[in-house]
């Protein structure tokens, strides 16, 4: 009798270890499916996101100026298979360009982002600091002492600013504060005034705090399209002049837009299932002979065009 119970404990043992075994490995399996399926998703919306960037260089380079694309961050949305697509391009020309900004431009930039004037005084000299080829100090900047000073093994770079993340390394930007004027701010717009009509809402805001010399009305051309309520808030999807598409637009709703031809494409994809990925590429037009366009940075962005479960954005 005793062998019998003995076997009988040790059977329910075995039963008993299987069974863990087995809810183990169903669990583990699961869990590689659903990351399976995520990564999946992930992928698509990653294919979503690309190809609104392609779809947006088409758009920019219809020959029908009634069929082109916006540039001035009006939002395209549309359906393809199972998700959507929402698109925005804004013209770096529009933008602040690092390099050749005068000293008050950048400095009504900051104030127009929030900071404090003594403190965008600071921002504005060290980043002229950082540019300029000589080791003249600025009246609030910083040269390559002041780096060694605050236990940097950098200083200064005296050349001109390749990308806009080198914004980081100008004395005392932190994340939150080049956050703050990132979208402003460009390296490829070579021109020392932005281009209005397609200028960002923070561009404009800085231009209008500016002090500038008075301008002829030609030189400073009313637009209606600033002020209209589609472009300040940027949010609500339009259907984009695809070929066969919703009728064209009227010329003249378009503004003009710089002479850059440079353009900075931000471009999300969304499945009905979920997963959403940001796609943000800075993109030339007609950068040679034999090529009709060239990136000059494509990267992950930052999702701000589909609003988040439970949220207003």
């Amino acid at each position: 009798m005793k062998s019998r119970g003995l076997a009988l404990i040790t059977v329910l043992w075995v039963l008993t270890l299987l069974s863990l075994i087995a809810a183990s490995f169903s669990n583990s399996t699961r869990t590689e499916i659903k990351l399976a399926f995520n990564q999946a998703g992930a992928a698509q919306a990653e294919a979503l996101a690309d190809a609104g960037v392609h779809a947006a260089i088409l758009g920019l380079m219809s020959e029908k100026p009634s069929r082109r694309w916006r540039a001035d961050g009006t939002v395209y949305g549309w359906r393809r298979g199972n998700g959507d697509i929402r698109v925005q391009i804004w013209d770096e020309g529009g933008k602040i360009d690092l390099n050749v900004a005068t000293n008050d431009l950048l400095k009504a930039l900051f104030v127009a982002a929030g900071h404090e004037t003594d403190e965008a005084s600071v921002f504005a000299d060290r980043i002229v600091d950082f540019r300029d080829s000589n080791d003249l100090r600025q009246l609030n900047g910083a040269e390559d002492r002041d780096y060694r000073d605050e236990g940097l093994s950098y200083g200064a770079k005296d050349a001109p600013f390749e990308a806009l993340e080198e914004l980081h390394q100008v004395l005392g930007i932190t994340q939150a504060i080049y956050d703050s004027v990132a979208p402003a701010l460009s390296v490829r717009a070579r021109q020392r005034r932005p281009h209005e009509a397609t200028a960002p809402p923070l561009v404009r805001a800085a231009l209008a705090g500016e002090v500038l010399e008075p301008e002829s009305p030609a030189e400073e051309p009313e637009d209606d399209v600033l002020n209209s309520e589609a472009d300040s808030s940027g949010i609500e999807p339009i259907e984009p002049p695809l070929p066969g598409g919703e009728a064209a637009v009227d010329e003249g709703d378009i503004p003009a837009r710089s002479r850059i031809n440079t353009f900075t494409i931000h471009a999300e994809g969304r499945l009905d299932s979920g997963p959403v990925f940001a796609r943000t590429a800075v993109v030339e037009i007609g950068a040679g002979a034999d090529l009709p366009f060239e990136f000059w940075a494509w990267k992950q962005g930052e999702r701000t065009l589909f609003p988040f479960a439970g949220t207003d954005r």
